[in-house]
């Protein structure tokens, strides 16, 4: 068959190894940040840790569900490498799932962090959350698009 010489393009391998990386490093930065919550008694910290968010279980649920999405991104941005059809799939809706949960969190810290938020320059912060939201709609733009599918539709078969 024509199909079975198909590759990955380069958009693929693109976002994938972002994917990846973004994954992984966040990964990171989410285990030390819990790692270094029993820090917030000593005062030098306790200044600079919101209590009131800390406290709250939202604040939790939130940390450990972005924990398991950043790994997912690593997941399934190995799998997207390989072409493989539960990838695409699992990155659309873990995107997804990310997107809703983006925008929960910043709700939350909005009313929850006023303390915190007098001190971040808005500019950079609205900038921020604009490349961000626009790269995660990009991602599940990417691979839901027809020639995506069908390169991965047709990858994923065994010949």
């Amino acid at each position: 068959m024509v199909y079975k010489f198909i590759t990955r393009s380069k958009g693929v391998v693109i976002f994938s190894i972002s994917l990846i990386a973004l994954g992984a490093f966040n990964a990171f930065l989410m285990i030390l940040s819990m790692a270094l919550m029993c820090l917030r008694d000593y005062p030098e910290f306790a200044a600079v840790i919101p209590s009131g968010t800390v406290a709250m279980p939202a604040f939790w649920l939130s940390s450990v569900l972005n924990l398991l999405i950043f790994l997912s991104w690593v997941i399934c941005g190995i799998g997207a490498l390989h072409l493989k059809e539960w990838a695409r799939q699992g990155l659309r809706v873990v995107m997804a799932v990310y997107i809703i949960n983006l925008v929960i969190n910043i709700c939350l810290n909005i009313f929850m962090a006023e303390e915190v938020l007098l001190e971040v320059p808005i500019g950079f912060l609205l900038a921020g959350i604009f490349v961000s939201l626009t790269y995660y709609v990009a991602v599940v733009g990417f691979f839901s698009h027809p020639q995506i599918i069908r390169q991965f539709k047709y990858k994923s078969r065994e010949y």
